[in-house]
């Protein structure tokens, strides 16, 4: 009998506005990586028709050229699309020594927004894409 598991699918793509300024560094290898707070926010009613916002905080990481554009160009509050994939990060927390996890997006691409105080489109140009290419020896074929 054969197994019909349907595949694994990780890709997500998040739209917000930067809760702080990138933070861009290098590896000792010389591998650029930048490391940004993104927040999301939804609106919605509750049953009794009270407006409510939630916001949802999630860490982005970026490598190579996309990492070095994030880190010279962008700032505090721009507003991001970004497009990757959830990555869990473990390390070990140096004062109590457990072992500690998160789950954060590895992004693949990070396109500029530009909106409005409305959080509509604006009118300034075309946003700026910045995709990191796919290295050959990630291609599963």
């Amino acid at each position: 009998m054969s197994d019909l598991r349907m595949p694994d699918l990780n890709k997500v793509f998040l739209a917000g506005r930067l809760t702080r300024d990138p933070e861009l560094r290098y590896l000792s290898s010389g591998t650029p990586l930048c490391r940004m707070g993104l927040a999301v926010s939804r609106n919605y009613k509750t049953k009794e028709g009270e407006r409510r916002e939630e916001t949802l905080f999630v860490d982005v990481v970026a490598w190579r050229g996309t990492a070095e554009y994030c880190g010279e160009n962008l700032k505090k509050g721009r507003p991001i699309l970004v497009e990757g994939m959830l990555r869990s990060d473990q390390w070990e927390d140096k004062s109590t020594g457990q072992k500690r996890t998160k789950i954060e997006v590895q992004a693949d691409r990070i396109q500029t927004l530009d909106w409005d105080s409305e959080g509509g489109a604006g009118s300034k140009p075309a946003p700026r894409v910045i995709e990191e290419p796919i290295p050959e020896d990630d291609v599963p074929f």
